[in-house]
């Protein structure tokens, strides 16, 4: 007698177990460059959006795209200011990515580009491609039923 095979996850079960997963690979990569996963969103947001921008601005969006409330991201600015990788100045309540930053934004991007990558070496682009469509589109549609 055969016997069935485990039924598959619901999409909430393997999207849960899956970006787990991916983000724990991220978070080793990260550490291999002396790094963390708030200092990676604040890399890519000033290298988005800057290199130069207003304190509010910086706040705002580490909070919409991590949850990160004010009183941690000052206190990330701090603990990151030291290494010259950014300026932060509280006079004109200003954040700079430096070109020392940049270049350890780049060298991040590309080691943690490379781990994540690998755990995509084996799936069709085109798939790959539709998923990340999906997940996007998901991710809108949540984000309109939580502003609902």
């Amino acid at each position: 007698m055969t016997q069935n095979s485990a039924p598959r996850p619901s999409l909430g079960r393997a999207l849960g177990e899956t970006a787990h997963r991916i983000k724990k690979l991220h978070d080793r990569a990260l550490a291999d460059q002396h790094a963390d996963f708030p200092t990676w969103m604040l890399f890519t947001l000033l290298s988005e959006q800057g290199p130069v921008l207003p304190l509010a601005v910086v706040v705002a969006e580490l909070d919409q795209r991590m949850d990160l409330p004010r009183p941690q991201v000052i206190s990330l600015l701090e603990r990151i200011a030291p290494t010259g990788d950014i300026v932060f100045d509280t006079a004109a309540a200003t954040v700079e990515l430096t070109a020392a930053g940049a270049a350890h934004f780049k060298q991040m991007y590309t080691h943690a580009r490379q781990l994540t990558d690998a755990a995509l070496a084996d799936i069709d682009p085109d798939l790959a491609e539709a998923a990340i469509t999906m997940l996007l589109r998901a991710g809108e549609r949540a984000s309109a039923l939580l502003d609902a």
